[in-house]
Protein backbone atom coordinates (compact mmCIF):
# COMPACT_ATOMS: atom_id res chain seq x y z
CA UNK A 1 0.00 0.00 0.00
CA UNK A 2 1.04 3.63 -0.41
CA UNK A 3 0.68 4.52 3.23
CA UNK A 4 2.61 6.64 5.69
CA UNK A 5 -0.39 7.35 7.85
CA UNK A 6 -2.63 5.50 10.34
CA UNK A 7 -6.43 5.41 10.61
CA UNK A 8 -7.69 8.09 12.96
CA UNK A 9 -9.96 5.77 14.93
CA UNK A 10 -8.42 3.15 17.21
CA UNK A 11 -8.42 -0.18 15.45
CA UNK A 12 -9.41 -2.10 18.58
CA UNK A 13 -12.77 -0.29 18.70
CA UNK A 14 -13.78 -0.79 15.10
CA UNK A 15 -16.36 -3.35 14.17
CA UNK A 16 -15.38 -5.97 11.65
CA UNK A 17 -17.02 -4.42 8.61
CA UNK A 18 -15.39 -1.02 9.08
CA UNK A 19 -12.03 -2.59 9.86
CA UNK A 20 -12.04 -4.77 6.78
CA UNK A 21 -13.51 -2.25 4.36
CA UNK A 22 -11.79 0.97 5.35
CA UNK A 23 -8.57 0.28 7.21
CA UNK A 24 -7.27 -2.42 4.95
CA UNK A 25 -9.12 -3.41 1.84
CA UNK A 26 -11.33 -0.74 0.29
CA UNK A 27 -9.46 0.82 -2.65
CA UNK A 28 -12.12 3.40 -3.41
CA UNK A 29 -12.27 5.05 0.03
CA UNK A 30 -9.82 7.89 0.44
CA UNK A 31 -6.94 6.02 -1.07
CA UNK A 32 -6.41 3.80 1.99
CA UNK A 33 -5.72 0.68 -0.07
CA UNK A 34 -3.02 1.64 -2.49
CA UNK A 35 0.09 0.00 -3.89
CA UNK A 36 3.25 -0.50 -1.89
CA UNK A 37 5.86 2.20 -2.26
CA UNK A 38 9.53 2.94 -1.61
CA UNK A 39 11.23 6.22 -0.77
CA UNK A 40 14.17 5.11 -2.92
CA UNK A 41 11.84 4.44 -5.85
CA UNK A 42 14.80 4.17 -8.23
CA UNK A 43 15.90 1.04 -6.34
CA UNK A 44 12.85 -0.91 -7.60
CA UNK A 45 12.70 0.03 -11.30
CA UNK A 46 10.33 -2.79 -12.36
CA UNK A 47 7.80 -1.58 -9.77
CA UNK A 48 8.16 1.96 -11.11
CA UNK A 49 7.82 1.16 -14.83
CA UNK A 50 7.95 -2.14 -16.75
CA UNK A 51 9.74 -0.37 -19.62
CA UNK A 52 12.77 0.04 -17.33
CA UNK A 53 13.35 -3.69 -17.78
CA UNK A 54 16.85 -4.02 -19.22
CA UNK A 55 17.75 -0.33 -18.81
CA UNK A 56 21.11 -0.78 -17.12
CA UNK A 57 24.75 -1.35 -17.97
CA UNK A 58 25.45 -5.05 -18.34
CA UNK A 59 23.61 -8.24 -19.24
CA UNK A 60 21.82 -9.40 -16.07
CA UNK A 61 20.67 -7.34 -13.07
CA UNK A 62 19.70 -8.84 -9.69
CA UNK A 63 17.86 -6.55 -7.24
CA UNK A 64 16.49 -6.64 -3.71
CA UNK A 65 14.84 -4.00 -1.51
CA UNK A 66 13.48 -3.88 2.06
CA UNK A 67 11.44 -1.27 3.95
CA UNK A 68 10.11 -1.15 7.51
CA UNK A 69 7.85 1.57 8.90
CA UNK A 70 5.90 2.33 12.11
CA UNK A 71 7.67 -0.58 13.84
CA UNK A 72 6.67 0.53 17.37
CA UNK A 73 2.92 0.61 16.79
CA UNK A 74 0.45 -2.26 16.26
CA UNK A 75 0.06 -1.56 12.54
CA UNK A 76 3.67 -1.52 11.40
CA UNK A 77 4.43 -2.10 7.72
CA UNK A 78 7.10 -4.32 6.20
CA UNK A 79 7.80 -4.52 2.47
CA UNK A 80 10.14 -6.74 0.46
CA UNK A 81 10.93 -6.72 -3.26
CA UNK A 82 13.15 -8.99 -5.30
CA UNK A 83 13.70 -8.91 -9.06
CA UNK A 84 15.95 -10.03 -11.87
CA UNK A 85 16.03 -8.82 -15.47
CA UNK A 86 18.22 -9.57 -18.46
CA UNK A 87 18.77 -8.44 -22.03
CA UNK A 88 18.17 -10.56 -25.12
CA UNK A 89 19.81 -9.44 -28.36
CA UNK A 90 17.76 -8.76 -31.46
CA UNK A 91 18.95 -8.99 -35.03
CA UNK A 92 20.86 -5.77 -34.59
CA UNK A 93 22.26 -5.82 -31.06
CA UNK A 94 23.73 -2.33 -31.31
CA UNK A 95 20.47 -0.60 -32.14
CA UNK A 96 17.74 -2.50 -30.28
CA UNK A 97 17.15 -5.34 -27.87
CA UNK A 98 14.49 -7.18 -25.95
CA UNK A 99 14.62 -7.55 -22.18
CA UNK A 100 12.71 -9.73 -19.75
CA UNK A 101 12.32 -9.67 -16.01
CA UNK A 102 10.77 -11.45 -13.04
CA UNK A 103 9.70 -9.59 -9.90
CA UNK A 104 8.34 -10.53 -6.47
CA UNK A 105 6.71 -8.18 -3.93
CA UNK A 106 5.60 -8.90 -0.38
CA UNK A 107 3.80 -6.42 1.85
CA UNK A 108 2.69 -7.11 5.42
CA UNK A 109 0.75 -4.72 7.63
CA UNK A 110 -1.61 -4.25 10.53
CA UNK A 111 -3.25 -6.07 13.41
CA UNK A 112 -4.88 -8.50 11.00
CA UNK A 113 -1.50 -9.34 9.40
CA UNK A 114 -2.78 -8.24 6.00
CA UNK A 115 -0.38 -9.61 3.39
CA UNK A 116 0.14 -9.00 -0.29
CA UNK A 117 2.23 -11.43 -2.33
CA UNK A 118 2.68 -10.68 -6.02
CA UNK A 119 4.68 -12.17 -8.85
CA UNK A 120 5.25 -10.09 -11.99
CA UNK A 121 6.45 -10.99 -15.47
CA UNK A 122 8.00 -8.05 -17.29
CA UNK A 123 9.08 -7.46 -20.86
CA UNK A 124 10.41 -4.43 -22.74
CA UNK A 125 11.71 -3.48 -26.17
CA UNK A 126 14.39 -0.79 -26.42
CA UNK A 127 15.42 0.89 -29.67
CA UNK A 128 18.15 3.40 -30.38
CA UNK A 129 16.35 6.49 -31.69
CA UNK A 130 19.39 8.69 -32.21
CA UNK A 131 23.03 8.60 -31.21
CA UNK A 132 22.05 9.88 -27.74
CA UNK A 133 18.43 8.73 -27.35
CA UNK A 134 16.90 5.32 -26.59
CA UNK A 135 13.17 4.65 -26.46
CA UNK A 136 11.59 1.75 -24.54
CA UNK A 137 8.09 0.32 -24.24
CA UNK A 138 7.26 -2.34 -21.70
CA UNK A 139 4.46 -4.49 -20.31
CA UNK A 140 3.82 -6.28 -17.03
CA UNK A 141 1.64 -9.26 -16.13
CA UNK A 142 1.03 -9.66 -12.40
CA UNK A 143 -0.36 -12.47 -10.24
CA UNK A 144 -1.28 -11.33 -6.73
CA UNK A 145 -2.73 -12.75 -3.53
CA UNK A 146 -4.06 -10.88 -0.50
CA UNK A 147 -4.93 -12.52 2.81
CA UNK A 148 -5.47 -11.63 6.46
CA UNK A 149 -5.74 -13.36 9.85
CA UNK A 150 -9.21 -13.20 11.42
CA UNK A 151 -8.04 -14.34 14.87
CA UNK A 152 -6.03 -11.13 15.28
CA UNK A 153 -9.08 -8.86 14.87
CA UNK A 154 -11.25 -7.63 17.76
CA UNK A 155 -14.82 -6.25 17.64
CA UNK A 156 -17.06 -3.77 19.42
CA UNK A 157 -19.32 -6.51 20.74
CA UNK A 158 -16.41 -8.00 22.68
CA UNK A 159 -16.06 -4.86 24.82
CA UNK A 160 -18.18 -3.87 27.82
CA UNK A 161 -18.31 -0.06 27.82
CA UNK A 162 -19.65 0.04 31.39
CA UNK A 163 -16.90 -2.02 33.00
CA UNK A 164 -14.20 -1.34 30.42
CA UNK A 165 -13.47 -5.05 30.11
CA UNK A 166 -12.81 -7.21 27.08
CA UNK A 167 -14.22 -10.71 26.62
CA UNK A 168 -13.02 -12.56 23.49
CA UNK A 169 -15.75 -15.19 24.01
CA UNK A 170 -18.55 -12.73 23.27
CA UNK A 171 -20.29 -13.37 19.92
CA UNK A 172 -19.26 -10.93 17.23
CA UNK A 173 -22.62 -10.96 15.45
CA UNK A 174 -21.14 -10.84 11.95
CA UNK A 175 -20.69 -13.30 9.12
CA UNK A 176 -17.29 -14.67 8.25
CA UNK A 177 -15.77 -13.17 5.12
CA UNK A 178 -13.18 -14.62 2.78
CA UNK A 179 -9.69 -14.26 4.20
CA UNK A 180 -7.77 -14.83 0.97
CA UNK A 181 -8.20 -13.74 -2.64
CA UNK A 182 -6.18 -13.81 -5.83
CA UNK A 183 -6.25 -11.65 -8.93
CA UNK A 184 -4.37 -10.94 -12.14
CA UNK A 185 -3.55 -7.49 -13.47
CA UNK A 186 -1.74 -5.77 -16.33
CA UNK A 187 0.56 -2.80 -16.68
CA UNK A 188 2.26 -0.81 -19.44
CA UNK A 189 4.91 1.88 -19.60
CA UNK A 190 7.32 3.85 -21.72
CA UNK A 191 10.75 5.33 -21.05
CA UNK A 192 13.14 7.59 -22.94
CA UNK A 193 16.85 7.49 -22.11
CA UNK A 194 19.19 10.37 -23.04
CA UNK A 195 22.87 9.73 -22.49
CA UNK A 196 26.02 11.58 -23.45
CA UNK A 197 27.87 8.55 -24.73
CA UNK A 198 28.60 8.14 -28.42
CA UNK A 199 31.08 5.29 -28.48
CA UNK A 200 29.97 1.70 -29.03
CA UNK A 201 31.68 -0.03 -26.09
CA UNK A 202 29.47 -2.47 -24.26
CA UNK A 203 30.85 -1.17 -20.95
CA UNK A 204 32.42 2.26 -20.54
CA UNK A 205 35.48 1.58 -18.37
CA UNK A 206 36.96 5.04 -18.75
CA UNK A 207 34.06 6.90 -17.12
CA UNK A 208 34.62 9.54 -19.78
CA UNK A 209 30.90 10.17 -20.32
CA UNK A 210 28.43 9.63 -17.46
CA UNK A 211 25.53 12.03 -18.02
CA UNK A 212 22.20 10.29 -18.54
CA UNK A 213 18.51 11.08 -17.99
CA UNK A 214 15.54 8.71 -17.87
CA UNK A 215 12.01 10.03 -18.05
CA UNK A 216 8.83 8.05 -18.50
CA UNK A 217 5.51 6.83 -17.16
CA UNK A 218 4.31 3.54 -15.70
CA UNK A 219 0.62 2.55 -15.84
CA UNK A 220 -0.55 -0.26 -13.57
CA UNK A 221 -3.81 -2.20 -12.91
CA UNK A 222 -5.17 -1.31 -16.33
CA UNK A 223 -7.79 -4.07 -16.08
CA UNK A 224 -9.00 -2.82 -12.66
CA UNK A 225 -8.99 -6.26 -10.96
CA UNK A 226 -11.55 -7.04 -8.27
CA UNK A 227 -10.27 -7.44 -4.72
CA UNK A 228 -12.86 -7.90 -2.01
CA UNK A 229 -13.23 -9.85 1.22
CA UNK A 230 -16.87 -9.12 2.02
CA UNK A 231 -20.27 -10.15 0.71
CA UNK A 232 -21.10 -6.68 -0.58
CA UNK A 233 -19.81 -7.24 -4.10
CA UNK A 234 -16.90 -6.30 -6.32
CA UNK A 235 -14.31 -3.71 -5.34
CA UNK A 236 -11.98 -2.67 -8.15
CA UNK A 237 -8.33 -1.79 -7.63
CA UNK A 238 -7.68 1.73 -8.98
CA UNK A 239 -5.13 2.35 -11.71
CA UNK A 240 -1.74 3.69 -10.62
CA UNK A 241 0.17 6.31 -12.63
CA UNK A 242 3.91 6.65 -11.96
CA UNK A 243 5.65 9.51 -13.82
CA UNK A 244 9.32 10.20 -13.08
CA UNK A 245 12.54 11.87 -14.17
CA UNK A 246 15.87 10.41 -13.01
CA UNK A 247 19.12 12.12 -13.96
CA UNK A 248 22.86 11.72 -13.43
CA UNK A 249 24.86 14.78 -14.52
CA UNK A 250 28.64 14.63 -14.78
CA UNK A 251 30.23 17.81 -13.36
CA UNK A 252 33.92 16.90 -13.31
CA UNK A 253 36.03 13.78 -13.71
CA UNK A 254 35.12 12.72 -10.15
CA UNK A 255 31.88 14.53 -9.29
CA UNK A 256 28.30 13.87 -10.48
CA UNK A 257 25.06 15.64 -9.60
CA UNK A 258 22.08 13.33 -8.99
CA UNK A 259 18.48 14.57 -9.36
CA UNK A 260 15.31 12.46 -9.13
CA UNK A 261 11.60 13.35 -9.07
CA UNK A 262 8.60 11.02 -9.18
CA UNK A 263 4.88 10.88 -8.48
CA UNK A 264 2.44 8.14 -7.48
CA UNK A 265 -1.19 8.79 -8.39
CA UNK A 266 -3.87 6.26 -7.53
CA UNK A 267 -7.54 7.10 -7.04
CA UNK A 268 -7.62 10.15 -4.71
CA UNK A 269 -4.10 9.50 -3.47
CA UNK A 270 -1.26 11.80 -4.56
CA UNK A 271 2.34 11.26 -3.58
CA UNK A 272 5.23 13.49 -4.68
CA UNK A 273 8.94 12.74 -4.26
CA UNK A 274 11.98 14.79 -5.20
CA UNK A 275 15.60 14.99 -4.19
CA UNK A 276 19.16 15.98 -4.97
CA UNK A 277 22.47 14.27 -4.30
CA UNK A 278 26.15 14.24 -5.16
CA UNK A 279 28.35 11.30 -6.14
CA UNK A 280 32.14 11.25 -5.78
CA UNK A 281 34.39 8.71 -7.51
CA UNK A 282 37.17 7.61 -5.19
CA UNK A 283 38.60 5.23 -7.79
CA UNK A 284 37.94 5.27 -11.52
CA UNK A 285 40.29 2.45 -12.52
CA UNK A 286 38.83 -0.58 -14.26
CA UNK A 287 38.16 -3.43 -11.83
CA UNK A 288 38.39 -1.12 -8.80
CA UNK A 289 35.72 1.47 -9.55
CA UNK A 290 34.39 2.92 -6.30
CA UNK A 291 32.02 5.82 -5.68
CA UNK A 292 30.10 7.22 -2.71
CA UNK A 293 26.88 9.21 -2.90
CA UNK A 294 24.88 11.30 -0.43
CA UNK A 295 21.52 12.96 -1.02
CA UNK A 296 18.49 14.50 0.58
CA UNK A 297 14.92 13.86 -0.55
CA UNK A 298 11.44 14.99 0.46
CA UNK A 299 8.11 13.19 0.17
CA UNK A 300 4.67 14.76 0.37
CA UNK A 301 1.36 12.88 0.40
CA UNK A 302 -1.29 15.12 -1.10
CA UNK A 303 -4.28 13.31 0.43
CA UNK A 304 -3.08 12.81 4.01
CA UNK A 305 -0.92 15.98 4.08
CA UNK A 306 1.84 13.76 5.45
CA UNK A 307 5.36 15.12 4.97
CA UNK A 308 8.69 13.34 5.34
CA UNK A 309 12.33 14.00 4.59
CA UNK A 310 14.98 11.36 4.31
CA UNK A 311 18.73 11.36 3.87
CA UNK A 312 19.93 8.74 1.41
CA UNK A 313 23.39 7.20 1.13
CA UNK A 314 24.69 5.03 -1.68
CA UNK A 315 27.89 3.19 -2.54
CA UNK A 316 28.99 1.55 -5.79
CA UNK A 317 31.85 -0.84 -6.25
CA UNK A 318 32.33 -2.23 -9.74
CA UNK A 319 29.01 -3.99 -10.47
CA UNK A 320 27.53 -3.71 -6.95
CA UNK A 321 25.25 -0.87 -5.90
CA UNK A 322 23.90 -0.47 -2.32
CA UNK A 323 21.59 2.28 -1.05
CA UNK A 324 20.20 3.18 2.38
CA UNK A 325 17.69 5.81 3.51
CA UNK A 326 15.74 6.66 6.66
CA UNK A 327 12.44 8.54 6.62
CA UNK A 328 12.10 11.36 9.14
CA UNK A 329 8.34 11.72 9.29
CA UNK A 330 6.72 15.05 10.20
CA UNK A 331 3.24 13.55 10.67
CA UNK A 332 1.15 14.53 13.72
CA UNK A 333 1.21 10.84 14.62
CA UNK A 334 4.78 11.36 15.82
CA UNK A 335 3.48 13.39 18.76
CA UNK A 336 1.78 10.35 20.30
CA UNK A 337 4.43 7.68 19.63
CA UNK A 338 8.01 7.80 20.86
CA UNK A 339 10.43 6.16 18.47
CA UNK A 340 9.90 3.62 15.74
CA UNK A 341 7.87 5.87 13.45
CA UNK A 342 10.55 6.32 10.80
CA UNK A 343 11.15 4.19 7.75
CA UNK A 344 14.56 2.50 7.30
CA UNK A 345 15.01 1.25 3.76
CA UNK A 346 17.83 -0.54 1.96
CA UNK A 347 18.34 -1.84 -1.58
CA UNK A 348 21.08 -3.71 -3.41
CA UNK A 349 21.75 -4.25 -7.13
CA UNK A 350 24.24 -6.60 -8.71
CA UNK A 351 25.06 -6.46 -12.43
CA UNK A 352 26.48 -9.37 -14.37
CA UNK A 353 28.50 -8.30 -17.39
CA UNK A 354 29.58 -10.82 -20.00
CA UNK A 355 32.57 -9.55 -21.95
CA UNK A 356 32.50 -10.54 -25.61
CA UNK A 357 35.24 -10.51 -28.17
CA UNK A 358 34.69 -8.52 -31.34
CA UNK A 359 33.05 -8.83 -33.83
CA UNK A 360 30.35 -10.56 -31.77
CA UNK A 361 27.28 -8.33 -31.61
CA UNK A 362 27.25 -6.10 -28.56
CA UNK A 363 24.40 -5.20 -26.26
CA UNK A 364 23.04 -1.68 -26.64
CA UNK A 365 25.66 0.46 -24.81
CA UNK A 366 23.63 1.82 -21.91
CA UNK A 367 25.58 3.37 -19.05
Amino acid sequence: MIRDHLPKAKLLHWNRTIFVWVALFLPSVAGFAQDLHYSQFYGAPLHLNPSLTGIFRGDVRIMGQYRNQWSKVPVGYTTYTGAVDFKALGRNGKDNFLAFGLGYNRDQAGLSDLRLNSLTLNGAFTKKLDKRFYGSVGAQLGFSNRKWQADQVTYDSQYNPNSGTFNPQNPIGEKNNDQSLGYTDFGLGFNVRYQVKEREEQVDTSFGQRTKIDFGLGLFHLNRPNQYFTEFGAIKLPMRWSPYIMGDFQLTKRWDLIANVAGQFQSTYRQYLGGLGARYYLNRNAGHQLSLQAGFTMRFDGFTKDFATYPALEARYNNIRVGFSYDINASQFNDSVKGGVGGPEVFIHYHIVRYKQLPVKKICPLI
